[in-house]
């Protein structure tokens, strides 16, 4: 599936691109009801994962957000009490409960910070 998203400046291309990237990489859309599911097994889902952005800057600002959603989500320590403010939103979306989406985000967040190499968030040209 290939999503394109074209917006202007500060109209929050890196809040949906963030989302789309946590939702993908927590979830599916079970092919049958069309509804999204909280993966059972997210083992190297980052892997099939891949965004596009014009600069260094928005590479770096999408990786941060993405893993700093994740480390929210799934209630590291470091991150304090903040409330992500995709935390409704990805409930209601694949139908979980919080302490679900919590052990999910936990399980992709160490991948993806064991697995960085295939973290592929990247500028076009360097595509």
């Amino acid at each position: 599936m290939l999503t394109i998203y074209k917006a202007s400046a500060g109209s929050g291309k890196t809040y949906t691109l963030a989302y789309e990237y946590i939702k993908l990489v927590l979830g599916y859309k079970d092919k049958t009801t069309g509804k999204y599911r909280l993966k059972r097994n997210p083992q190297d889902a980052h892997h099939a994962i891949l965004a596009i952005t014009f600069t260094h800057k928005a590479t770096d600002e999408m990786k941060r957000r993405i893993i700093k959603e994740l480390a929210i989500l799934a209630e590291v320590p470091a991150v304090g009490d903040e409330k992500s403010p995709y935390l409704n939103d990805l409930i209601t979306l694949f139908g979980c409960t919080r302490e679900q989406l919590k052990t999910t985000a936990y399980e992709v967040l160490t991948q993806l910070l064991f697995d960085f190499t295939f973290f592929n968030v990247s500028t076009i040209d360097s595509f």
